[in-house]
């Protein structure tokens, strides 16, 4: 039974990962731009969940936790970070193990991406109605990775 369970397991991440662009979304990134050329978000602030929700409204995302490579929450803009985190750390971990040069998890489900990726020491879980780029995921990471470094949140 645990052979089917893994079998079946390893054919939906082959097919999750399968669905990888590796084509540079030029549109998708001037509308990128042409969105935050038409706004201000001001991110210098010292509370963690107002920078987040910033954040979200500057990326147009619905939900961003982050997480530690084995499944604790670091900080969250939702209220039930701590099952995010132990479940998305628990498919990203099972995935590299299956196909270990996976980079990031975009899954589609009901209109909403839920993507998972990694950056330094932390995992980042996003929910979106849109997709996005692996160059804007790590700009949020990089974002959310310098407000935690410079106030010592790590």
């Amino acid at each position: 039974m645990f052979k089917a369970a893994k079998s079946l397991v390893k054919k939906f991440a082959t097919k999750v990962l399968d669905l990888d662009d590796t084509v540079k979304p030029l549109s998708h990134l001037e509308l990128f731009e042409d969105y935050l050329d038409k706004f201000e978000f001001d991110t210098n602030t010292p509370d963690v969940l107002k920078f987040l929700n910033i954040l979200k409204k500057k990326h147009l995302v619905d939900d961003i936790v982050v997480a530690t490579q084995n499944g604790s929450s670091v900080v969250s803009t939702n209220g039930n970070s701590v099952t995010t985190a132990v479940s998305g750390a628990a498919m990203f971990n099972y995935i590299q193990s299956e196909h270990p040069k996976s980079e990031s998890v975009m899954i589609k489900s009901n209109g909403q991406w839920n993507m998972i990726f990694p950056d330094k020491d932390k995992l980042y879980i996003v929910k979106a109605s849109s997709d996005l780029s692996v160059t804007e995921m790590r700009s949020l990471a990089k974002e959310i990775d310098t407000f935690l470094e410079t106030r010592n949140l790590n």
